[in-house]
């Protein structure tokens, strides 16, 4: 599915984004304009990897009634959390919880298309 790659290409993004920032930090002579580049970059993949779970998966493609719906909504609000963890620091475990709420969404989801 064309949405489940792109929120994996977000989340590597999000991760390098957050790579290149601690990079950055340790420096003695920091950039800061390319430390503000990368910040910025981190949260514009953030938000657009939020849109997708928001604007897509929950408005569009989650319906009442349809098996395990607390499930993936479950699944899809921690997706949205843990990007806007992502946006607020540089933890990677915040990196992890979202490839795992991925991949356990993707299991779920597909298992009914099938």
């Amino acid at each position: 599915e064309m949405r489940i790659k792109m929120l994996r290409e977000h989340i590597d993004t999000m991760e390098k984004s957050m790579m290149m920032i601690k990079d950055i930090q340790k420096r003695e002579d920091i950039n800061y304009n390319q430390l503000t580049r990368w910040i910025n970059n981190k949260e514009k993949h953030a938000n657009k990897f939020q849109h997708i779970v928001t604007q897509y998966y929950m408005t569009q493609r989650i319906k009442p009634g349809t098996d395990n719906y607390e499930k993936k909504l479950v699944l899809l609000h921690r997706m949205v959390v843990y990007a806007m963890k992502c946006k607020q620091t540089t933890d990677m475990d915040h990196i992890e919880e979202l490839r795992e709420c991925v991949d356990k969404f993707e299991k779920l989801y597909f298992k009914e298309k099938k």
